[in-house]
């Protein structure tokens, strides 16, 4: 080959190697810490709220989410680094409130009834501040009884535990509970025995007995003011039976925002018997929940109602009156305190009818509306039909009946409950 051309070739090949880019160096991968690899899913009819829960035993859920999240919708997902999941927040369909253990979720509610009369049970009353709900409802001879339900928190001792009504054959449905009772009338445990959870029924009168389930501090033949019951010793034995696990429990929505239409009202007052049974709920803006208060001794003076389990007044960060039909039953109530109130009231929660929900110092008019066939939580809707948002926070429901009177007066709303005759016994009901 000539000289010329050699050169020219080797120039060519210095040329093309000097133009190859330099490779760069592979960065390490981002690694975020914080975040978990497990993955908690949501309940998909509840939405994300974001922030940080209590843990799920203790005090009740009464702190509200931060003001600037909506439960109402879902939240915003989290930045993360390149490669890694963020963990979604789990979330307490009762309450609205995000959970550190999404576990909880993956059992049966808990329904306990709870005494409220005469006025020295309330001494043995315990664990109410735990309850992600409760229902109060007129029983008879002028007093109320509770139906408290846990989910997210389950503390050891709760009580004083007192016989079912009617209306527990509703809501027991309603939450896909474990029911918790003492004897109950044959009459109500008839009802009961015709429900599609009468298995979940834990009584003395279903054959239960006995420390942690049902433990009776006092023989019955001495006072009725000492049974008490275990939410983890219900929760092992619903697994025992094969019925424990997650439930359905959408109907309820949330959001931190108050929505409009409010009316500014900052006492609820119920009297369910005018002079002797009385809640009245007083709104505390500093806590944004409201504080409830009871009869005494020395009425018309009120006194704040405590948990014994931990000397907390009782809170609520909701309150939602439901006007229900009240039908006197053919059941005779045999732990009634004296004649002539003989006969169960049979609460019927199914239908509709009007409600009012108690948040943020406001009262909205609503109405509630329940399936009787598929059952669920009751539906809040607002007068244009759309679901009504609750506060993030526990629920206290007041069941009173449509005959009752309400008796508005500047910030403070009184509904006056009557009922029919309850000395008069109805037909047999099916």
């Amino acid at each position: 080959m000539p000289r010329y051309l050699q050169l020219l070739l080797l120039a060519g090949l210095l040329v093309a190697c000097s133009s190859q880019p330099t490779p760069a160096p592979t960065a390490p991968p981002v690694v975020n810490t914080a975040a978990s690899a497990a993955t908690a899913t949501s309940p998909a009819s509840t939405p994300t709220v974001a922030a940080t829960a209590a843990p799920t035993s203790g005090p009740a859920l009464t702190n509200t989410a931060p003001a600037a999240t909506s439960a109402a919708t879902a939240a915003a997902t989290p930045t993360a680094a390149p490669g890694v999941t963020p963990t979604p927040e789990a979330v307490n369909p009762l309450t609205g409130l995000p959970l550190s253990d999404p576990t909880v979720l993956d059992r049966r509610p808990v329904a306990i009834k709870i005494a409220n009369f005469p006025r020295r049970v309330r001494a043995a009353q315990t664990g109410l501040s735990a309850a992600d709900n409760v229902w109060e409802h007129y029983a008879e001879g002028g007093t109320t009884r509770f139906t408290a339900i846990f989910l997210s928190q389950g503390p050891d001792r709760i009580g004083n535990v007192r016989s079912a009504r009617l209306i527990d054959t509703y809501l027991g449905q309603a939450y896909q509970a474990m029911l918790v009772a003492s004897g109950s009338s044959e009459g109500t445990l008839n009802r009961l025995r015709q429900t599609d959870f009468f298995k979940r029924v834990i009584a003395e009168a279903t054959g239960y007995h006995g420390c942690p389930l049902l433990c009776r501090e006092a023989p019955a033949s001495e006072t009725a003011d000492k049974l008490f019951t275990s939410a983890p010793a219900v929760w092992d034995l619903a697994t025992k039976l094969g019925v424990n696990g997650r439930q359905d429990l959408s109907g309820f929505v949330f959001d931190a925002q108050a929505p409009a239409g409010g009316t500014p009202i900052t006492t609820a007052h119920i009297d369910w018997q005018v002079g002797n049974t009385v809640a009245e709920w007083r709104y505390d803006a500093g806590a944004q929940v409201y504080d409830r208060w009871i009869d005494s001794d020395t009425m018309p003076t009120l006194t704040q109602h405590i948990d014994t389990l931990n000397s907390q007044p009782l809170t609520a960060a909701n309150v939602v009156v439901i006007y229900a039909n009240y039908v006197t039953s053919n059941i005779h109530e045999s732990d009634s305190s004296a004649e002539p109130f003989f006969f169960s009231y049979d609460i019927e929660l199914y239908g509709s009818g009007p409600a009012k929900l108690f948040r943020d110092g406001q009262m909205y008019d609503l109405r509630w509306t329940r399936d009787k066939v598929k059952g669920g939580l009751p539906r809040l809707t607002d007068a244009s039909g759309n679901v009504a948002a609750l506060r993030p926070g526990n629920i206290w429901f007041e069941a009173v009946s449509t005959m009752s009177v309400n008796k508005p007066a500047g910030d403070t709303f009184t509904i006056q409950v009557h009922v029919p005759d309850p000395s008069v016994a109805a037909t047999a009901q099916p």
